[in-house]
């Protein structure tokens, strides 16, 4: 489901951070058929820095997905491939007591296109 870039052309564009639709798309592919609640959302001077919605279970557990933007130069050709991402959706699990007990990044955002990552959690 990603989109790569030759390298030339990753290096000759510059990184931005996913606008507010963005995310709500990926959102829509990373959730499928499961109904959300309304999103929280936040924004400042350079776009949207906190994007959440919550996905409730029959058992009273739920699943809490989290727009995070990059806090560290991502675009460091010395970082790790797997840092070098502007933004990324977490996945957290809570229980029936609202304890968090196991969760994952679900999404990454790199040269303006969505790399998802199979939830490995039910």
């Amino acid at each position: 489901m990603s989109q790569e870039l030759p390298a030339a052309e990753q290096h000759e564009r510059p990184e931005r951070f996913p606008s507010q639709e963005e995310i709500a798309s990926a959102l829509d592919v990373i959730l499928g058929d499961r109904n959300a609640g309304e999103p929280r959302i936040r924004s400042d001077g350079e776009g949207v820095h906190f994007y959440e919605v919550d996905v409730f279970s029959e058992d009273g557990g739920k699943r809490e997905y989290n727009f995070q933007r990059a806090k560290y130069q991502h675009q460091n050709p010395f970082s790790p491939t797997t840092a070098r991402f502007s933004a990324s959706i977490h996945m957290t699990l809570y229980d029936a007591d609202g304890i968090p007990y196991d969760g994952q990044c679900v999404a990454n955002y790199r040269d303006g296109a969505w790399q998802y990552i199979p939830e490995s959690t039910s």
